[in-house]
């Protein structure tokens, strides 16, 4: 038996460790980048501001957005609700709440991640002590995700658990691409794959290679694709590659594959196949980045709307009910029962803005509530 507030906070603990590990890659990968490259290219932090989507909550709280205080602000701000410290400890209190429907071992693994950036993420001004941090995080997300996945019986809790990661993965591929991959494909110059190799930038291989450490792909696409990296095949395979657990098709059939095995409810199926005509509306020929950035916004509005249908199907209350179902009641403001989420400072017109201001990615963190049996 599940009831409908455990299924939500489970569903929710999905997604701030998904979000925990992707930021803390996306941290990693950009400072490593900036090593690598010469000191006198320019250092551009407003990227990662872009990809969580809380550059105006920055400029309230900050003169400047150079690289401290992009880096408090990302890993310390307790005002921020999409900072590590804020994201890590809505997990953990996400678990605390379900701690009846899952392994003592998994709790105790976040418990101690939780303490550590605790104690260390005021420290991140420093590359060294940045760089240590997010890979005890990522080490850290990989012990728990394996404990999870090894002891964790294949029901109801588990793929509440598996959706709420696949879900919040595909949505960060998606902006991760959007800022990064965008970036690199402006359309104020050729498509880069139409310049022959010695009239690239120098550093576009470095560029491109750091969009797919950013999601751990490194690897993988060099045994899908054995070529060198070029941004047409990078932009590809994060999208399309059906096997690679990262990519936005993956993600979507991971999602579908899980909502099957669920009780079904009202309007699912309409949203998976809406998210899926997105998926497969990938622009053909040579890509430039207004398409991609078009694509991209759509992914991630038709994401919020699967996401906005879980929560009505499983944890919302219905009109047709007269008892709260889960930490909110029909009507109410998720921004305001939930936190804010990682583009809720403001609702500019843009579609990609639109997906983030809609995108309930809010700190939701167990509040308790009336309880509707889910699966029984």
């Amino acid at each position: 038996m599940l009831l409908s507030r455990t299924a939500e906070d489970i569903y929710w603990l999905g997604r701030h460790l998904e979000r925990t590990d992707a930021l803390a890659r996306i941290v990693r990968e950009h400072t490593r980048l900036l090593i690598d490259l010469p000191v006198d290219v320019d250092s551009d932090w407003s990227a990662l501001l872009a990809i969580t989507g809380s550059g105006e909550l920055l400029y309230e709280r900050y003169p400047r957005a150079g690289e401290d205080e992009v880096m408090t602000f990302l890993m310390a701000d307790v005002a921020n609700p999409s900072s590590l410290i804020r994201t890590v400890s809505a997990a953990r209190e996400n678990f605390r709440t379900a701690r009846p429907s899952l392994p003592n071992s998994a709790w105790e693994c976040l418990n101690a991640l939780h303490l550590d950036v605790v104690a260390k993420a005021g420290d991140c001004r420093r590359r060294s002590d940045r760089i240590d941090l997010t890979d005890s995080v990522t080490t850290s997300m990989q012990r728990l995700i394996g404990i999870l996945s090894t002891v964790v019986s294949r029901d109801d809790a588990w793929r509440f658990l598996e959706l709420g990661r696949a879900i919040e993965r595909a949505d960060m591929t998606t902006r991760v691409i959007d800022v990064r991959a965008g970036a690199l494909m402006s359309s104020a110059q050729p498509c880069p794959s139409d310049l022959p190799p010695a009239d690239r930038s120098p550093y576009e291989d470095v560029r491109w290679l750091g969009v797919l450490r950013c999601l751990g792909a490194q690897h993988m696409y060099r045994r899908s694709c054995a070529a060198s990296v070029e941004g047409e095949s990078v932009v590809g395979f994060l999208i399309g590659d059906p096997h690679f657990p990262r990519s936005v098709r993956h993600c979507v059939e991971e999602a579908s594959m899980l909502l099957r095995a669920l009780p079904e409810r009202h309007g699912t199926k309409r949203a998976l196949a809406e998210l899926r005509n997105v998926i497969d509306s990938v622009p053909v020929g040579p890509l430039r980045a207004e398409a991609l950035h078009t694509y991209l916004d759509d992914t991630q509005l038709v994401l919020a709307e699967l996401h906005d249908t879980i929560e009505d199907a499983y944890f919302a209350l219905t009109t047709a009910e007269t008892t709260p179902v889960g930490p909110n009641s029909a009507g109410s403001n998720p921004a305001g029962s939930k936190g804010a989420d990682l583009a809720t400072t403001g609702t500019p017109p843009t579609r990609a803005e639109q997906a983030g201001a809609q995108r309930s990615s809010a700190t939701h963190d167990g509040d308790l509530g009336a309880q509707r049996l889910v699966v029984a």
